[in-house]
């Protein structure tokens, strides 16, 4: 076993052990009716509380947030993220208050030293964690989903930890008063739980944030040609069964042949030891670049230096299920959207690259054409992508949409 898988582990068995050794305490506190936490920054004179509750937090959920406050200066919005899965990077100045919760007892106690609550919105994944302020809510509870768990495979997997998840996830999809669905995998999900009754459900894509918008004045030179991916990368230590789609070694040889230039900018929430073979191998290879992370607010303008966006995820690539690729969608597209670049999207996507072909903003392409990138971009008609970038912005942002989200919110009362 190499180090890098060790250092893995032993983050992995800390982060078990911290949740189980507090849990005891937490617990105790909980039945002797102990406070957790200062609540000074919530006030509610006149105000609508929005609890945000999840153990990874999702950039999605600060934009959200921010869109939400600017369009009713009545929500106050409070954020709970375990501390183990809070990213700064991630978040922004739009919560009122932020407690990152240690474990299931210490949410328990913070929840119910809240003041009165407007909404609890869950977000996954995981659901453990929502299911217990679901479990909790004494108001109205939407599930908030992207990636849905059961969708990946299916039913039975052989991954222990999913088999414990699986359980809450359905509890959520089927239990919860609303769902917000950024992707169409909840419905899949519905059809494999074979749920006969569904909460009342909102499709809300994950949208373009307007603050961030880029213009694109590059002409495209197919001698000196940029592409730029930014999200989750995977070491070759992980197993490819699972993390194949962001294992990207053999990309990187691929484009490099083709003397095309290959930026990445990996998550800000990726473990440092997932991505260091990736800084070693920029060090020698003149057309593949590797940067530091960036928080949202600052990625749009970064990634507008380059002349495309790409989504590079086939299937024979993983033992995802088809359904994943299919239904799923990243805001990776959003953020490429954002910096006014064309996108190159896996044929395999079927939902990105509906919107892709929808909007005319970029190319689809099969995995065995990968040899051949140059040449197919090379026939492409740059500027007419650019121009209905500019369209789809306007079509796609989350500051004409936002309001969906807030009478979602008001039907329930």
């Amino acid at each position: 076993m190499n180090s890098t898988k060790l250092r893995i582990i032993a983050i992995k068995a800390w982060r078990l052990f911290y949740l189980r050794f507090t849990a005891i305490f937490d617990f105790i506190f909980y039945r002797l009716r102990i406070p957790a936490v200062n609540i000074s920054g919530i006030h509610l004179k006149d105000k609508k509380l929005v609890v945000f509750v999840g153990e990874f937090l999702a950039p999605r959920i600060p934009r959200m947030a921010k869109w939400l406050k600017r369009a009713d200066s009545s929500f106050v919005a409070l954020l709970l993220c375990h501390r183990s899965g809070y990213v700064e990077k991630f978040s922004n100045d739009s919560f009122d208050q932020t407690i990152l919760f240690r474990n299931e007892w210490h949410l328990r106690r913070i929840i119910r030293q809240l003041p009165s609550i407007y909404i609890i919105h869950g977000f996954a994944p995981k659901s453990f964690f929502p299911d217990i302020a679901r479990k909790m809510a004494k108001c109205p509870y939407v599930h908030d989903m992207q990636d849905v768990y059961s969708i990946y495979y299916g039913l039975n997997p052989t991954l222990n930890w999913l088999k414990k998840e699986l359980p809450h996830e359905k509890e959520c999809l089927e239990k919860a008063d609303g769902i917000v669905a950024h992707s169409l995998e909840p419905n899949a999900a519905y059809g494999l739980f074979k749920t006969k009754q569904k909460p009342k459900t909102l499709f809300f894509p994950l949208y373009c944030d307007d603050d961030v918008f880029q213009q694109n004045n590059k002409i495209l030179d197919p001698d000196n040609m940029h592409l730029v991916y930014a999200g989750g990368v995977a070491g070759s230590h992980r197993n490819p069964k699972q993390y194949g789609n962001i294992q990207f070694h053999n990309l990187i040889k691929t484009l490099s042949e083709q003397k095309i230039h290959f930026h990445i900018y990996p998550s800000p929430s990726n473990i440092k030891a997932d991505y260091e073979e990736y800084e070693k191998i920029a060090k020698g290879n003149s057309y593949f670049h590797f940067h530091n992370p960036l928080g949202q607010e600052v990625l749009a303008k970064e990634l507008s230096k380059y002349h495309f966006g790409i989504l590079p995820f086939f299937k024979e690539l993983s033992e995802q299920s088809l359904d994943k690729l299919k239904y799923a969608t990243t805001l990776k597209l959003f953020n490429y959207i954002e910096a006014g670049i064309p996108l190159i999207v896996s044929g395999d996507l079927d939902y990105q690259s509906w919107l892709v072909n929808r909007y005319q903003i970029g190319c689809i392409i099969q995995k065995d054409a990968l040899p051949d990138l140059k040449n197919i971009l090379r026939k492409t008609s740059y500027n007419k992508l650019v121009i209905n970038l500019n369209y789809a912005k306007t079509r796609l942002s989350i500051k004409k949409n936002v309001t969906r989200i807030i009478s979602f919110y008001q039907s329930f009362y």
